[in-house]
């Protein structure tokens, strides 16, 4: 059986500061993907010109308008000959075998159409977490299967150690971009529903804190992720009333932060409004409790209500503790 052919997928913008320290974990692969596609989102430094330079033909690059992340990477996805897609952001690198262990896992789960890695988290000058996905599970090991309950749970893949079969991608509908905070999420979730998942164990990419990265715009990732909780819950992607009641009470406790939070920056009104949401549904009374008061208390009491460290032990409180790390193998394509 011939080898799969991959293609590594980046999208980037503004990126001369670290376009070529990913490249080259790229052309440093011990089993090197077959196409390497750049889509540039209209960077107004030196990127593309670093990367025409350095690499020549090696990387195939498009040049757009400036139109954001997720419309630039549906482009690079339409033009990728794949039919395995890696997905890398700018600001990441891989380390040398994570593409050859990747595919090692496919020849051992070949219903697979979706998987990733753990990884180092990192900062420019050290090691932040040994492990991404420890800070996600007790146990972080190998698994195939049905990973959907467990992305309910949490959003834990990194999107640099993604690989996935484009039919899968297509037959989900590809990302989003009215979801434009999470929409990796959307799109893990959509594809786990449908179709079986990978995770290898194995640390194979380097993620790079970045004060500029979508996961530390901690208020819109968490409407984003509301929207996608509810949709669960309503099993718009599977009918199963245990994930739906799981989707159900993340939901309250996203409303229940966003509550917090709009209380906090002074939007008194859609903060009530969240609240007594919070309020009406079915969760811990602890929480619910505090949803009514902070819906309900009048206006001169709410600085001192928002200060108090209850507020702050019942918002820890309220978040779900680790899944443990099992999945259920049903390889086959859910209708």
């Amino acid at each position: 059986m011939s080898a799969p052919r991959v293609s590594a997928v980046m999208t980037c913008y503004n990126a001369a500061w670290c376009i070529e320290r990913g490249l080259d974990s790229l052309m440093a692969q011990t089993r090197p993907p077959d196409e390497i596609l750049v889509t540039d989102d209209g960077s107004t430094d030196d990127t593309v010109a670093r990367i025409r330079s350095r690499y020549g033909d090696a990387v195939k690059v498009v040049e757009l308008p400036h139109r954001g992340l997720t419309p630039s990477r549906l482009a690079a996805l339409d033009l990728a000959e794949g039919p395995w897609i890696a997905l890398m952001d700018a600001d990441d690198t891989w380390l040398p075998e994570k593409l050859e262990r990747q595919l090692a896992f496919l020849e051992r789960h070949p219903d697979v159409r979706w998987l990733m890695t753990d990884g180092l988290y990192v900062s420019e000058h050290e090691v932040l977490r040994e492990s991404w996905l420890a800070d996600y599970f007790d146990e972080v090991r190998e698994m195939a299967g049905d990973l959907f309950p467990l992305l309910v749970e949490r959003c834990f893949p990194l999107v640099s150690s993604s690989l996935f079969h484009i039919e899968a991608y297509r037959t989900v509908g590809g990302f989003d971009a009215s979801v434009p905070f999470s929409q990796d999420y959307d799109l893990w979730l959509r594809m786990a529903a449908r179709f079986p998942g990978g995770v290898l164990a194995d640390r194979l990419i380097r993620y790079y804190s970045s004060p500029n990265q979508l996961s530390r715009r901690i208020e819109e990732r968490n409407r984003d992720d509301l929207r996608l909780m509810r949709t669960v819950a309503r099993g718009d992607l599977r009918r199963d009333r245990t994930l739906q009641r799981t989707a159900a009470a993340r939901a309250a406790a996203l409303e229940f932060d966003l509550g917090v939070t709009c209380l906090r920056s002074g939007r008194v009104r859609e903060g009530r409004v969240r609240l007594m949401r919070v309020a009406a549904e079915r969760g811990p009374m602890r929480r619910r409790g505090l949803a009514l008061l902070g819906a309900m208390v009048p206006q001169w009491t709410l600085g001192r209500l928002i200060r108090s460290p209850w507020l702050k032990t019942t918002v820890h409180r309220s978040r779900r503790t680790k899944p443990t790390m099992t999945a259920r193998v049903e390889p086959e394509v859910r209708p």
